[in-house]
């Protein structure tokens, strides 16, 4: 795994007082540079005491040498929150959302602030893009989430070479191969109303979907970035 949950504990009783898909900002020093780095915490946004966080470790990153001298009761300083999501409860019917690597973060986020309203009646559509079946990163999350009746979970895998080695409960919604139009034209219609659309990845991975839902015929007015 190259990717790790950091749970960080607040002063009893405390939030961090976000709103859904926010992200706070890590700040450290390395070799006598300051970086900075922005995340959105995966736990609830009401969460008391305390804040979880999905970090990647990258071999030669500033910020991951950083994170690799945190040692359990270490202090850390954040600052924000940054940010805003468009949603609000039930304004859309349906959402589909597109999610890359550690942009499953404000997803995740977001969709356990759906499925936390009872009253929230929204249609969920994930697809996760991963390289391979292990890259899948919170697993145990997705699968719980997915267990929702209004949340459906797919995923794209671009470097697995056959699905018969997947657990049988993915091998029906994975798709093999690097995400492309046609994949991205057969999410869209198979929503059940026209979808609000979400995309949250690397600049390439959200520059390629925004290309293929401009294909599409996708106006500005049906989509956002992260």
């Amino acid at each position: 795994a190259d990717a790790y949950l950091y749970r960080f504990q607040l002063p009893s009783g405390c939030r961090l007082g976000l709103t859904v898909g926010q992200h706070i900002v890590a700040r450290g020093i390395v070799s006598d540079l300051e970086v900075q780095r922005a995340y959105t915490p995966v736990s609830p946004v009401d969460a008391e005491g305390y804040f979880e966080v999905l970090i990647k470790i990258y071999e030669d990153g500033l910020m991951s040498r950083f994170v690799k001298t945190w040692k359990e009761g270490n202090t850390v300083c954040w600052r924000g929150p940054f940010g805003n999501c468009p949603y609000k409860p039930n304004q859309y019917e349906q959402l589909l959302l597109f999610a890359s690597g550690t942009g499953i973060a404000p997803i995740v986020s977001l969709i356990q602030y759906i499925v936390a309203n009872e009253e929230d009646e929204t249609f969920i559509t994930l697809v996760g893009c991963f390289r391979t079946f292990q890259d899948i990163y919170m697993k145990p999350r997705l699968q719980e989430l997915a267990a929702y009746w209004n949340v459906k979970m797919l995923f794209v895998l671009s470097q697995e070479q056959d699905l018969t080695h997947l657990l049988w409960s993915y091998r029906e919604k994975t798709y093999l191969g690097r995400i492309n139009c046609d994949m991205v034209k057969n999410f869209v219609n198979s929503c059940r109303r026209k979808p609000f659309i979400m995309v949250c990845g690397s600049i390439t991975f959200n520059k390629d979907v925004l290309n293929y839902l401009n294909q599409l015929g996708l106006s500005e007015d049906y989509y956002f970035v992260f």
